[in-house]
């Protein structure tokens, strides 16, 4: 497989990705969604760390999130902007601290929850400036920053070593 099939793969991928995070939040909105306490799945982020650190960097890879982010505030935020904007971010962030640590469970782990809070308190941070929430930062940090990062780091447990296998497989492809 040529680099820009593993291209069209990941971008595919993280547009299914982005689909299961709104399936999944739609179909366990009773649990996820429950005032005062606010869980979002955010698959795609754990995919953008995941891609940072087990396949090689390729010259479109911001466009492609930006795609990414526009299409996650298209169908979920309903605010252009704010998705195309930090996922970007999140994978520029992710590049660079990448160089400091190996690529293992931990590790990955821990910059995913530095990603996801990242990511949560700069559109928390955006919406407040927007007018569009009025929630205290003593409510948000722990009904939606802790809740959040409690649903991801449980799905990340659960899935970081299909995701791994798959990435590794498509790098080894791609070659």
């Amino acid at each position: 497989m040529r680099k820009s099939m593993l291209q069209f793969w990941v971008a595919i991928g993280l547009v299914v990705l982005l689909f299961l995070d709104g399936s999944l939040d739609y179909l366990f909105q009773d649990h996820f969604l429950v005032y005062p306490n606010m869980m979002q799945s955010r698959l795609v982020v754990m995919a953008v760390v995941m891609l940072v650190f087990f396949l090689p960097k390729w010259q479109h890879q911001l466009v492609t999130l930006m795609v990414i982010g526009f299409l996650f505030d298209l169908f979920y935020t309903g605010i252009l902007g704010i998705y195309i904007f930090l996922l970007p971010l999140i994978w520029l962030f992710t590049t660079y601290i990448e160089g400091f640590f190996q690529a293992t469970l931990p590790a990955i782990g821990a910059i995913y929850l530095i990603d996801l809070t990242l990511l949560e308190t700069m559109t928390y941070m955006l919406n407040s400036f927007m007018g569009l929430t009025d929630m205290s930062v003593a409510t948000f940090i722990p009904s939606v920053l802790g809740m959040t990062l409690l649903l991801n780091v449980m799905l990340f447990v659960i899935l970081y070593f299909p995701f791994r296998g798959l990435l590794l497989k498509l790098e080894m492809i791609s070659v």
